[in-house]
């Protein structure tokens, strides 16, 4: 079933979001390039001895991989010790590194589009050596695709040994058909798709064998089925991240992998998201900054099985998420028993609108499943029309939270906007975590004066009931230009990559 795209993900926005997400360029792209030696016998602009040029062969073509691929190949013409060091050296090639484009910036035009594909035809014809890096990101895949170059050069990847792959489908068509030769490059450590229709699996060779060394996979607005999931995380056996980015289906996912540690769907959407069986799975990353279904009332139901080792899980929001935990759907009432808690959880991030009533009544039943938490995240998200809003009275005939009563060192209160409700959410807070060491407000985005408004607002909470003795309160203004991204929410070297 293919993505639909709704209206208000415009084209260009849909491509910012895969782009910005996109892995970045291999080491080489950040070098200069290698002086040129002077025709002297001794080279060396000024006469000195081209002591370069005397290394080791294999030291050479260390060097040559670390340029970019225009500057490696034109090393060729250097000298005679040259002419053959780029030709079997690893090769690095990012195909941003062959494009000028204007100094403002901007997509390539057409006649950039077909250098771009000509040269990086050249280069596989040309390179007879490894290839470590490719990141093919402004070739014109529509005419790759036709005149069977994509075929030659999948071939030439699989026969090179490429270990790390990022294949953009750019200009658009999506949905372009991706050869099934994609599946048969069993040396990839990495492999991030955009704006492909994912070879169909039926068929095709399955088992560890197809990807026995492939890492992290990332999907981004790529046409695919949950067949084809299911056949990626079998051919996998030592996959660490699956990341789903841009990508809007009304199908279910159900993941099952015993080596899975990272999970992230960004800019997604989907009928249901089922994390079966993953027992190393420690990280859940679910953030849609907006709802973008035409649609209000479609939901994605999270079904979160045999998950042994789920340490972080976020954002949950109950305007979208219809929380499932062993066979129990979580709602507002619902009675809490150790088949319907996920103990591992420390780390919770929660998106709520506190003018939705409904939503900010799921608040007590979430919390009250992950029963371990030690580090809370709220972001208070505006509701464009309110709905009913819950004052102190309702927080404070909340029956017991384990996570809160006992565990929960630290919560972030985000996106604070000095509203009555969240000020009733922050005084519950601290009237009932006793272990609390450090309650952090973020302040929402604002003029000086709504700043100081927000500020004058919080001093009430100098005085509110506590119970925990000595909990800090620290309010903060964010810079205007920090803003969460998906690299820092999918690296495992970040503890917690909600606290940005």
């Amino acid at each position: 079933m293919a993505p639909a795209v709704t209206k208000e993900m415009e084209l260009k926005e849909l491509m910012r979001v895969v782009l910005t997400c996109l892995p970045a360029g291999p080491p080489a792209t950040a070098g200069g390039s290698l002086p040129r030696p002077s025709s002297s016998p001794r080279g060396g602009g000024g006469g000195g001895e081209d002591r370069i040029s005397r290394l080791p062969a294999a030291v050479l073509r260390d060097i040559v991989s670390r340029l970019p691929a225009k500057d490696a190949a034109r090393t060729a013409a250097l000298s005679r010790r040259w002419r053959r060091v780029w030709a079997y050296a690893p090769l690095v090639l990012d195909d941003s590194d062959l494009l000028a484009l204007p100094a403002g910036g901007g997509d390539p035009n057409p006649i950039q589009w077909y250098a771009v594909t000509d040269a990086v035809s050249r280069i596989f014809i040309d390179h007879r050596g490894p290839i470590r890096s490719v990141r093919l990101t402004c070739c014109f895949m529509v005419l790759a695709l036709g005149h069977g170059m994509l075929d030659r050069w999948l071939l030439r990847l699989a026969a090179g040994g490429v270990e790390h792959l990022v294949l953009v489908n750019r200009p658009l068509p999506t949905s372009l058909p991706l050869p099934d030769d994609i599946l048969r490059i069993a040396s990839l450590r990495t492999l991030y798709l955009a704006f492909w229709r994912f070879p169909d699996t039926p068929g095709l060779p399955r088992g560890p064998a197809v990807f026995p060394h492939l890492q992290e996979i990332g999907l981004f607005h790529v046409d695919v089925d949950d067949k084809d999931v299911e056949h990626i995380l079998a051919c996998s056996p030592v996959l660490e991240k699956l990341a789903m980015v841009a990508n809007f289906y009304r199908i279910p996912f159900r993941i099952r992998s015993r080596s899975l540690q990272c999970l992230v769907f960004w800019n997604s959407m989907m009928n249901e998201l089922a994390v079966v069986v993953a027992p190393r799975l420690q990280r859940l990353i679910l953030w849609q900054p907006y709802l973008r279904v035409a649609d209000s009332s479609f939901r994605i139901r999270l079904r979160i099985g045999y998950t042994t080792d789920l340490k972080v899980l976020g954002y949950l929001e109950p305007a979208i998420h219809q929380l499932e935990i062993g066979a129990t759907i979580i709602e507002s009432g619902t009675k809490t028993i150790p088949s319907t808690m996920v103990p591992s959880v420390n780390i919770l991030a929660l998106k709520v609108r506190f003018e939705i009533r409904k939503e900010a009544k799921m608040l007590p039943a979430f919390l009250r499943c992950f029963p371990n938490v030690e580090t809370l995240h709220v972001l208070s998200h505006e509701a464009d029309e309110p709905t009913g809003k819950l004052n102190l009275k309702f927080w404070q005939e909340v029956g017991r939270i384990d996570c809160l009563e006992t565990h929960i060192t630290k919560v972030v209160f985000d996106k604070f906007r000095g509203e009555r409700y969240e000020l009733a959410f922050l005084k519950f807070i601290l009237e009932r975590a006793q272990s609390l060491l450090k309650l952090v407000v973020v302040l929402a985005n604002g003029d000086q004066a709504s700043v100081d408004e927000m500020l004058a607002k919080l001093k009430s909470l100098t005085t509110a009931k506590r119970a925990s003795e000595y909990p800090a309160l620290l309010a903060v203004a964010r810079d205007g230009d920090s803003a969460w991204c998906f690299q820092r929410a999918s690296d495992l070297s970040v503890s917690d990559p909600f606290d940005w």
